[in-house]
């Protein structure tokens, strides 16, 4: 009898924890997701228009949003998160220079476009309308490295479903710049 009452409470446990198992093999977290915004799509355009022995490109982001923030020492940095805008992003990047330390050297344009906006002609301060910011990264000694607003200069867009015509023209303050002028019309996928 003694043998028959253990082999039924190891049954018990044994069904016991099989059923435990089952239920949390079936469990599953909520999907936290937010229906209004879709996630960024990237379309990138390698330009055939560039200074030697550099790569210049150019990124539109369709469904971002555009943040500049400052960090604990006031350096400007920015974020792109999910949002309703399209941001285009052009990269000038220097090829590195072989066997040498620290011969790498980068520009960068960021501005955030409203997905309504059709036409735009900003000038100077009005570029910051669509939060226009400039980054130079290289090892430079002289603190000319890092992002900077723009608001000096001209955007001219013109853009449709199928395509987008830029022409922007800027300079930001004493900071050398190789980038002051971009000219490209893009076709959208």
């Amino acid at each position: 009898m003694r043998f028959n009452i253990f082999t039924q409470i190891d049954s018990m446990r044994l069904l016991i924890i099989c059923i435990l198992m089952i239920l949390f093999a079936n469990c599953k977290s909520k999907s936290h997701t937010i229906p209004s915004l879709k996630t960024p799509q990237k379309q990138t355009f390698e330009l055939e228009k560039c200074a030697i022995d550099s790569e210049c490109s150019i990124e539109i982001i369709r469904n971002s949003s555009l943040l500049i923030k400052k960090d604990e020492l006031q350096n400007t940095y920015i974020k792109l998160e999910n949002g309703n805008n399209t941001i285009v992003k052009y990269e000038f990047k220097r090829k590195e220079i072989p066997n040498t330390a620290d011969s790498n050297y980068s520009e960068l344009i960021y501005f955030e476009l409203d997905k309504n906006n059709k036409q735009l002609f900003l000038t100077n301060g009005a570029l910051q309308n669509v939060k226009m910011i400039y980054g130079r990264f290289c090892y430079c000694k002289d603190g000319t490295s890092g992002y900077f607003k723009v608001t000096q200069g001209r955007l001219k867009l013109i853009k449709n479903d199928k395509e987008v015509s830029i022409d922007l023209n800027f300079k930001v303050g004493k900071i050398p710049q190789l980038l002051t002028e971009i000219k490209e019309t893009l076709t959208l996928e």
